[in-house]
Formats: C-alpha cells, structure tokens, sequence
C-alpha cells in the first residue's frame, strides 16, 4: 500500500492509495477527489459547519457497495471534531466538517458523500434543535426531467420570495434539485418542517398533474415529488458541493435562478463545479454564515446533545399515562435469546388490530391501508436479519432478498439496532399488494415485486420507543434516512381522514381494508387492541387444511380443500375450497399434504357421505388464506376462492 503525507491547515494527514480509481467511467481517483476538497473547501464548510456529518463510503470505488457511516470510526485523528448523540443505552459520535483538512480525511477513507441536516448545533440545546434554514427536495417521478423539476424550483422561489425570504437552488447530482431558504430567524426543526410540507401541499393543490407532496411512490408518475421531510430533525440531505456515489463524479451544484430559467439544466462534474468557483465564486454566500467552533471530546465542553427517548417532550396532543407493558416473558421462544445482544427484545409481537367498524372515529385517529401480505416484525441486531412472525415464526429463511436491511443498518462496521414492524407484500401488474402471488411466487412466473411496507417503529439504536404515543413513533419511522433509494423498503402514506374518506379512498385503490389508530394509542405487544381497528373491503378468512378430494378423473391431483376453524375438539367444517389454483400450485400442495395424511377424519361436524367418501384426511397443521363472498345458513364459506398457505401462522394462532 503507497502512503504519503498532506499537510492541511496544519494538520498532517495520511494519504493511501491516491491512485486508485474510485469513478472507473471517468477515471477518477482518489487523489483527484482529495484535490477537489482541497479546493471547493473555502465554499463548502460553511454549509457544513456546526452539523455532524454522516456519511456514505465507497471504498471499493462507486461501482462496489457502498454502507452508511454516523459513528466515528476508530483510528480518526483527534483533531477532527466530534459531536455526541446521546441515547438512553448508547453514544453516537459524529465528526464535524471545520475545515479543509476534515474533508481530505474524509476523502481519504472514501467517504464520497457527506450528509448533514438542517439543524446546527450551536443553535440548539439538549431539548430542541433549530435551523436557520429550510430545504425542499424536488424528486423527479418516471417521465419527469430536470427541466421540469426547475419549473417547479421557480414556482417554489417564487412562494419564498413572497414571505420574504431569499432562496438558492442546488442540482443534487442524482435526479433532482434541493432548493434552501434562508430563514430571517433561527426556528425550531419541527417548525421548519411545517413550512416546508405547508409549501410542497399548496403547490401539489395548485397543480395536481404535475406535483406530488406524498410519499408514495405511486402517486410520483409524471410529477415532481417534493420532499418537504427533509428538515425533520432526524434526516438529513446531501451537503451543498457534497460529490455523489454515481458512475460519475457529481456534485451536488449551487446553480443560478438564470440558469434555471433556460432549457437543457443538467448536472455538475465535480471538475465544473471548480471552473464555476473560480469564475464566480460561491454562489450559496447568502445561506449559510459562520458559526462557533465546535469542541472536540479531547478537550472541555464536548459537545453533548441529549436526544434522550427522541422526542419525548414532542407531541401537544394529549397522551394516555400509561405505556405498553414489556414483552411478555411467556411469549414462545422460537427465535432463541441464546447469544443475542438485545435479549429484552425477543418477546415482542406485532400488536393486533380489532375487527371494528371505523366509521365514526374522531379526529384522535389516524388512518393506513391494510395490506396483504405477511405480517412480520423485523429485528437487526448487529447487522444480522431476523424476521418474526406474529406467531413467533422465524421467516427469515422464506425471504433472503431481505437481507439487505442489515447493509442498511450498519454504519462503519458498528450495528445500527432496530425492531421495526411492517408487512411483506407482493405488488402485481397492477400495482397492487397480491397474496396469493406472493405465497407461490416461487413457482409462478408472473412479474412481480417484493416489498416491505414499514408502518411502525418499536426500537431503535438503544431507545424503546414501544413506549411512545403511536404519533411520535411514526414521525421517527418517516424520519428514518436509512432506506432512501432502496426500492424494498417503503413507509407507505397515511390515507387521508375523516374515517369515511380513508375506506372510500382505500376501495378506489383496490386495497384490501384500512386500519384505523389512535394517535395517543402506546405499542401493545403481541395484543389485540381496540386502539387499532382494522376493516376490510371484503371478505378474507384464514383456515386450518384437514383434508382433500381428488380432482376429477385423477387420483393425483387435488380438486379441492376441505378447509375448517379450530374448534375446542377439533375441526369445524367450513366447506370446501375448489378455485384460486394454479397448476403448480396444486401440485406443490399435494407434495405438502401427502406427508400429513391420518386415518381419522379431523373435523368435529358431520360431513355429507359423498364428499366424506371420496376425501383423505390430513393433518390439521396448514393455514391457509381464503376470500370468499358471504356465509351460507349452514355456516359454510359461500363461494370460496383459494389465497395461499399462511406461512407465518399457526393453527392455534386462529
């Protein structure tokens, strides 16, 4: 390995490997990356200064993986300052950006992209951060361009000019354009985000064909998504003149409003962005100005910022006094506590939701489509993947795609920890959630795309927030910068209220239900609660397999399931399932159910001799899904059409 040496505002710095290519398209190396710090520095730290730093590495060069940093590694020199986080169990210790020679360090490990967010530490205490400024991001949706995101740049400076505020755009050098606005007074993060999501509405009102300000990414096509998230105190945006991990060298440009004006905008070389410097200076000069230096932990006052149980002290609403119990000690084991390091967590199970009607619930609640799919708690514990089902199930074998929450959630080589609660679904052709596709998507060829909707938050890096109102729990999930980018991972919207308004808009979007939450409403774990309320759109019931009747003219082949509830004796009959099979599926079936086979018929009714005569009897071990239309008088399915095999349930479960 080549080594040298840089000085930098009197800092000897080790440099390794300054040839090594990192852009391999335009043959980029490291010591062009270091040299680009050196001399973007004078416009670059101010916008960085007095915000900790997290970055995100590409070691290997942008055409390996990257991973996420926050904490600062060890072996960084003691000079670079550093700004603390403190968590009920932990410390995080970021790096602060003060001058050149903390950016040629940091180019020095590869850390290409630097991220920061809007809150400074010298304007904030330990019980709330504030900013000086604001930023919008412009997301570009399918058949969205550049040109079309400066329009609506436009429109935006235009609303900021009205207020009186000055504003400045950015190209990011991904996809779209950050536009800041300088602030006449330092204001709370929470207060920005107001603004900012006031802003990014009344502009999506205006022009609903072309703008967005929801999350989904349903709703982004040929529109521009303005994020207005961004200025939650938890996330954090590409710092201005901050390069990008693409397969070029871009920059994230401070550009003029002339510029923006014209047709044909595209994004900044690294390489432009300097002859633009030189030419004319920094062009963000009137957002950001010098802020106090920032101690480092090797002298007296570090600087410590206690975000204790993340903001607890946050919600006005009003908060019931008393908080979801800890996991139950008798839950069942099946994801064993040996060697785990977070073993206070293996207890938890989702929290269940009611079968109540929703229609006349007050503004106390909110409002998320139901989805269909596997309900599943997700734990990261030190980079590694589990996920548990409500029952206990381990699935993490059914659904290895999803490994790569545990990329996600290690900065540095260090675990980022977290217990999250979401479903795993399967979007169709059609854009929506499909079960059936997703229990045989092994042996169906149809297309289709694994996803997790995220919709809770019970854990994260050393705070249980279980505990917490069910609204300050979802503004920490939306808050949540780990998953940008990552097509697996989504936080769908909430549906908007009142309670007839979300049901009607669900039904439009061919979801299977709504669930309804109360805001104040704390975590129950592995309960049904009525502070959660689900209804459906129409009819689904989950059944127990015990048994079969061949199809017709072949004795290996299933033509329907006898399919029952679990009743104090046995089985109690519902009927028989018949449709909703693929061939494949069928065959797949009957593998599963030969091994099962009794002699004793396993349900408690009598069953006409005809179907009873011609069935095998299975054990009673398979739950399955089924939609059907109504009840017969009998008390049997009417019209059942066969879902899938739930796998992360158990016949006592029902």
């Amino acid at each position: 390995m080549t080594r040298s040496h840089l000085d930098v505002d009197g800092r000897r710095i080790v440099l390794t490997n300054l040839e090594k290519v990192l852009y391999p398209e335009t043959g980029t190396r490291k010591f062009d990356v270091v040299d680009y710090y050196i001399r973007i520095a004078d416009a670059m730290v101010p916008h960085m200064a007095s915000r900790p730093v997290t970055r995100k590495r590409w070691p290997g060069g942008v055409e390996s993986a990257p991973f996420f940093e926050k904490t600062l590694p060890a072996g960084a020199p003691d000079w670079v300052a550093r700004f603390t986080i403190e968590h009920s169990e932990r410390r995080t210790v970021y790096p602060v950006v003060r001058s050149a020679a903390d950016l040629v360090w940091l180019a020095q490990v590869a850390a290409l992209e630097l991220h920061v967010p809007q809150w400074r530490i010298d304007l904030s205490d330990d019980e709330e951060r504030r900013t000086d400024r604001i930023v919008l991001d412009l997301d570009p949706g399918p058949g969205v361009t550049l040109d079309d995101c400066a329009a609506v740049a436009l429109d935006i400076r235009a609303m900021l000019t009205d207020a009186g505020l000055e504003s400045f755009p950015v190209t990011s050098g991904s996809k779209g354009i950050h536009v800041y606005g300088r602030l006449a007074s330092p204001v709370r993060s929470e207060s920005a985000r107001t603004v900012a999501r006031q802003i990014a509405t009344a502009l999506a009102q205006a022009h609903p064909r072309t703008v967005t300000a929801t999350m989904a990414k349903a709703e982004r096509e040929r529109r521009v998504f303005i994020d207005w998230s961004q200025n939650t105190a938890a996330k954090t945006t590409l710092a201005p003149y901050s390069l990008r991990g693409r397969e070029r060298p871009w920059v994230a440009a401070p550009r003029s409003w002339d510029e923006l004006s014209e047709s044909g905008l595209a994004h900044l070389l690294c390489t432009e962005v300097l002859d633009r410097y030189e030419n004319d200076g920094d062009l963000l000069a009137g957002l950001s100005e010098a802020s106090p230096p920032v101690q480092t932990t090797t002298v007296p006052g570090d600087a410590v910022v206690d975000l204790g149980e993340y903001r607890k002290k946050r919600s006005s609403r009003s908060r019931r006094e008393s908080v979801a119990p800890p996991p139950r000690e008798s839950a069942p084991a099946r994801d064993s506590e040996v060697d785990d390091p977070l073993p206070g967590l293996v207890g938890l199970r989702p929290m269940l939701a009611t079968d109540d009607p929703i229609e006349s619930l007050t503004d106390d609640w909110a409002y998320e489509g139901k989805w269909d799919g596997f309900r599943a708690l997700i734990r990261v514990v030190g980079g590694r993947v589990r996920l548990i089902s409500r029952s206990g199930n381990d699935l993490t074998g059914d659904f290895p795609e999803l490994s790569v929450f545990g990329d996600l959630l290690v900065s540095g080589g260090r675990p980022v920890d977290a217990v999250l609660d979401g479903e795993i679904v399967a979007i169709n052709d059609a854009g929506l959630t499909d079960f059936s596709l997703l229990a045989s998507r092994r042996r169906r060829a149809e297309p289709h795309e694994l996803r997790v909707h995220l919709f809770d938050v019970l854990y994260l890096d050393g705070v249980r927030v279980w505990e917490q109102p069910w609204e300050v729990r979802r503004e920490i999930l939306e808050s949540l910068d780990y998953f940008d980018g990552e097509p697996l991972i989504d936080v769908p919207p909430l549906l908007p209220g009142p309670a007839e308004t979300a049901i009607r808009t669900a039904r439009d979007r061919g979801w299977e239900g709504v669930i309804a939450k109360r805001r104040a409403s704390s975590y129950a774990s592995g309960r049904r609660s009525p502070d959660w309320r689900k209804q459906k759109n129409w009819n689904d019931i989950e059944v127990v397999i015990g048994g079969y009747r061949p199809g017709r003219g072949s004795e290996s082949k299933i033509g329907s399931l006898l399919v029952g509830l679990p009743a104090e004796r046995g089985l109690r009959y519902l009927g028989r399932v018949g449709t909703g099979f693929s061939d494949a599926e069928l065959d797949a079936l009957l593998e599963e159910l030969r091994p099962l086979r009794i002699s004793m018929c396993p349900f408690i009714d009598d069953i006409d001799k005809p179907v009873a005569g011609s069935a095998t009897w299975v054990l009673p071990k398979i739950v399955a899904d089924v939609q059907f239309m109504d009840w017969t008088s009998t008390g049997h399915l009417r019209h059942p059409s066969w879902r899938g095999i739930r796998r992360d349930k158990l016949p006592g479960d029902l």
